[in-house]
């Protein structure tokens, strides 16, 4: 047996596998992180014999899957510039179903975060990584960066549809409840909905469809969340000031003022905390939450596209 084919069936072992550590390793259609856990993932690449310019890392939101992206990856691809994302642990596509709409710790979406952007910069060394988050993935991608050692690794964010806080408060006595409840019983699951004292079928979500619309037609789709998901979310939300204040990489925000979850006050006071030197707010006035499937959709991949040209003109 020659030694490529051995190389590949190994690989292929640690990519159907669980239970290994220390195995972190990108196959054609799954990855292995830091514990293990195989997830699948997607990409947009430029042609084989072109080496990208700028590779863009895509995190998706709750209730969302790397197939969100396409937008985003098409229009990318043709540019010079690939789009790699995938799938949120805990999420719809998660491989293990008893685990979807929970997760145990923030912390593991980091670790699931900074492991999949090692192996993005082993297959493409010397290449710009820029990470684009949206919604759940915009505190992904912005409390990771704040965390991570080294400045300048990412070399980017975007942070699309950013959960800058959230419309709906919470009084500080309703806000002990839901941690109480979460200690007593984090795998209790509740919908968004049922928190916020709303159908969940009438938001809007785009200019012209609703969040019960769009979720009708998404296989994806979790109807319910655990407590201790929904609390580790607030407790982001809560550190979002200080995260702003560690990240001095460029930030572009990607943002609707009729966005269901954050308010345009929320989303501007958020961005003004950010001490990059390099920071850019976009506003899509005529769009909503899913600003990639909106009537703005054009306008909003080429605004990135840009973006990116102009952070790689500079480096």
């Amino acid at each position: 047996m020659r030694w490529h084919v051995i190389i590949a069936c190994v690989l292929l072992a640690a990519c159907t596998s669980q239970s290994k550590k220390d195995t972190e390793v990108l196959c054609a259609t799954d990855w292995v992180s830091f514990d293990g856990k195989a997830m699948p993932w997607k990409s947009w690449g430029t042609p084989a014999d072109q080496k990208p310019k700028v590779i863009v890392i895509a995190i998706h939101g709750l209730s969302g899957a790397t197939s969100d992206f396409w937008p985003l990856g098409e229009h990318l691809a043709k540019h010079g510039i690939a789009v790699y994302a995938y799938e949120v642990r805990g999420q719809g596509n998660d491989p293990d179903v008893a685990a979807r709409g929970d997760i145990e710790s923030g912390r593991l979406w980091q670790k699931d975060l900074t492991t999949f952007h090692k192996l993005i910069k082993r297959r493409h060394p010397r290449v710009p990584v820029i990470w684009y988050g949206e919604s759940l993935g915009s505190l992904i991608a912005a409390h990771t960066a704040a965390n991570r050692p080294r400045w300048g690794d990412p070399d980017g964010l975007i942070l699309a549809s950013p959960v800058a806080g959230l419309r709906m408060t919470m009084s500080g006595f309703q806000r002990w409840l839901l941690e109480a409840a979460a200690a007593i019983s984090p795998r209790t699951r509740y919908s968004l909905g049922d928190l916020a004292g709303v159908n969940e079928k009438d938001i809007q979500v785009t200019s012209t469809t609703t969040h019960g619309s769009q979720m009708a037609k998404t296989p994806h789709h979790i109807s319910a969340f655990s407590l201790r998901l929904l609390t580790e979310i607030g407790q982001m939300l809560d550190a979002n000031p200080d995260a702003a204040k560690r990240l001095k990489m460029p930030v572009l925000f990607l943002a609707s003022p009729h966005d269901i979850l954050s308010s345009a006050d929320q989303i501007q006071n958020w961005f003004g905390q950010m001490r990059s030197e390099q920071k850019k707010l976009l506003w899509f006035t005529r769009s909503y939450h899913l600003l990639l499937h909106d009537v703005q959709r054009e306008e909003v991949v080429h605004d990135v596209e840009a973006w990116l040209n102009k952070l790689r003109s500079r480096s």
